[in-house]
């Protein structure tokens, strides 16, 4: 009978046998003594254990099974919980897996093709993680892309923006994703200390998670631009004007003093959405305008209109970009505006508008708009601050290589302040 109990459920855990067992022999007892026959007390014990088995599998199979999905770019399950185990399979980054035991710090799961065996809970997230990335990308679907960029390294997207926050999806170094919107967070904050280390596996599991994020988080440098296109060097602090200066020292004194990072919410071509760490992104700018950057960081990017070069043969884009100071944790998402025109004479882009010194705010737009006597016009739209601290629009239109204020019906063109720089005077015989 002990052999047929084992059978019955085997599929069950063994402290489940051991009560069912229990339950046989106190019922066999107790027929034993009431003088039932037993050819009887086969029979009677038989068809309850059988009713009771019938009553655990409806339970077990009307149970819902927990499902988890797996972060790491790969890893393989084990055997067993020790330090010297046997491979039993393998998951990859964004595999779903059914839990079948819990542990301590592991669960032992089986993935799609059956393979089971143990896995750290490190390398696992819940469906309602799951769930909320793909709520993220429903959210974020037709946001305007603020420029494109190429990942540096390989990076897991998070939920939210922090080191510390859930993340599932791997992108590859070299993958292009959409930039939709910047956040910074506090860098300070973004470090949990490790769990306790209580055993041998334990002090394993930690010591390849801090390689792990170190490995991910460090990233590649950015590769020099090649010597054969001069990169033009940041503009001196002289050719600002003394009220320019103080504006812009007004509006890096709003900085936050504790060590910042920045992070994107991106968009790939998979469907996906989630967060990244700004400085695991390069900007994908043609390198002809990136040159003109001066030492500034390009947030956003977007070709405005084409000219065609009959001498080059080329076709070449008038373009908006919004740029920022090189440091993570600004209080604005930019700082200048620049639109680059190309000049069919001297076969080169130059500076069509600059402005500098102002509150921007992220996401910008561009469009095409009939104006009358001009016709189709490529246009943009900004957000800005203003002194009151209000975040207003500003639409823009590109007439030829002419860019000019757009008024909304009623509204007032409201200039800023700006003082020219002053030259200092020489003196009668001075140099």
């Amino acid at each position: 009978m002990n052999a047929i109990l084992s059978a019955v459920f085997a599929p069950r855990a063994s402290r489940h046998v051991w009560i069912f067992k229990r339950i046989f022999r106190v019922l066999s007892r107790w027929l034993r003594v009431s003088g039932t026959s037993e050819r009887n007390r086969i029979a009677v014990a038989g068809t309850l254990l059988a009713l009771i088995g019938l009553s655990a599998c409806g339970h077990v199979a009307g149970k819902q099974e927990e499902v988890l999905y797996v972060t790491a770019p790969q890893t393989f399950l084990r055997d067993r919980v020790a330090p010297v185990y046997a491979k039993t399979g393998t998951v990859h980054n964004g595999d779903r897996v059914a839990v079948l035991e819990h542990g301590k710090r592991w669960e032992r799961v089986r993935n799609a093709r059956g393979e089971e065996g143990w896995l750290q809970d490190r390398n696992l997230v819940g469906e309602n993680v799951f769930t909320a990335f793909q709520q993220l990308y429903h959210d974020h679907q037709n946001d305007p892309v603020q420029a494109r960029a190429i990942l540096r390294s390989d990076f897991r997207l998070h939920l939210t923006p922090g080191r510390d926050t859930d993340r599932l999806f791997l992108l590859k170094e070299g993958d292009k994703v959409d930039l939709l919107e910047r956040s910074s967070v506090a860098k300070a904050a973004s470090s949990a200390p490790p769990p306790p280390v209580t055993s041998p596996v334990e002090k394993q599991d930690v010591n390849e998670a801090v390689k792990e994020e170190e490995k991910e988080y460090k990233g590649k440098e950015k590769p020099p631009a090649p010597s054969s296109v001069p990169i033009k060097k940041p503009a001196p602090e002289e050719r600002l004007s003394p009220k320019e200066k103080a504006k812009h020292e007004k509006l890096l004194a709003a900085a936050p003093a504790v060590p910042m990072e920045d992070w994107w919410l991106v968009r790939d071509a998979q469907a996906h959405a989630g967060w990244i760490l700004a400085r695991m992104v390069d900007t994908d700018v043609p390198l002809e305008i990136a040159q003109y950057a001066e030492g500034q960081r390009i947030v956003a990017f977007f070709p405005l209109n084409v000219v065609h070069d009959s001498e080059t043969n080329k076709d070449e884009p008038y373009s908006l970009v919004l740029l920022t100071e090189p440091k993570d944790g600004m209080p604005f998402d930019y700082n200048q505006v620049r639109v680059f025109s190309w000049n069919l004479r001297r076969h080169r882009y130059e500076t069509a508008y600059h402005d500098r010194n102002i509150f921007g705010l992220l996401p910008a737009k561009v469009a095409h708009e009939t104006f009358d006597k001009v016709g189709s016009e490529p246009t943009f739209t900004i957000r800005v601050r203003d002194e009151s601290g209000n975040t207003i629009e500003q639409k823009y239109r590109l007439e030829g290589v002419i860019v000019k204020r757009v008024l909304a019906p009623g509204e007032t063109l409201v200039r800023a302040a700006r003082a020219k720089p002053q030259r200092e005077k020489r003196k009668p015989g001075g140099k």
